[in-house]
């Protein structure tokens, strides 16, 4: 009796061992089949959109206030400064540091037309997180966007729980909204799903004969 208890428990984890397999197996060609899709819609487009990844920021500050900082969330390392032609006021020259391989930088200039206004232009796309806190939503994405002259731009605050599960959602969405868009991962999912509902009731009928 001893013997065919063995037995039996044998086969129950041999076959739940065959069911992890196939299970992880399936999770392999999934996520084969997204790095596949991923290179190859975005590898040879990312030089192009870094080359165009500029954009221009105005922040409206105190005229008698001379120093030129924006606080965007980002840390900035300034490695230069100089007078442009067209222009009075000195122009400062940063880089972000806050990774040590991330290639943004910005040029910040006082508006020539109006003093009161800070002009920032961003170039390249950050690869890496901001540090938190309050952040200009006109530049939290590094660039990403840009206020109209003669406004302050809104604010944005990361430490708000409501917020980051705003945040959270529209990335899910983006990243399903990606993933159904490839055949190849639709294909592979409903042959997944269909796997699993014929072993479900493969079982179930086995359970029920006994």
């Amino acid at each position: 009796m001893q013997t065919d208890d063995l037995m039996e428990e044998l086969s129950r984890m041999k076959w739940e061992n065959e069911k992890l397999n196939d299970m992880l197996q399936i999770k392999r060609k999934l996520a084969d089949e997204f790095q596949i899709d991923n290179f190859s819609n975005h590898g040879y487009c990312m030089p192009k959109e870094i080359k165009s990844n500029v954009s221009r920021v105005h922040v409206r500050i105190n005229p008698s206030d001379t120093n030129l900082v924006i606080k965007d969330g980002y840390q900035w390392r300034k490695y230069g400064q100089k007078v442009t032609r067209d222009n009075p006021s000195p122009r400062a020259y940063y880089k972000c540091y806050l990774s040590p391989n991330c290639p943004v930088k910005k040029k910040v200039q006082r508006s020539a037309n109006d003093p009161s206004l800070l002009v920032a232009v961003y170039e390249g796309q950050h690869n890496h997180h901001p540090t938190g806190g309050e952040i200009s939503v006109a530049a939290a994405a590094g660039g990403g966007g840009s206020s109209s002259p003669g406004t302050t731009p809104a604010s944005l605050d990361l430490t708000d729980p409501i917020i980051c599960s705003r945040m959270q959602n529209a990335i899910a969405e983006k990243m399903v909204s990606s993933l159904t868009r490839n055949d190849s991962f639709t294909a592979a999912l409903a042959e997944a799903i269909a796997g699993r509902i014929l072993n479900d009731e493969s079982e179930d009928n086995y359970n029920d004969c006994f």
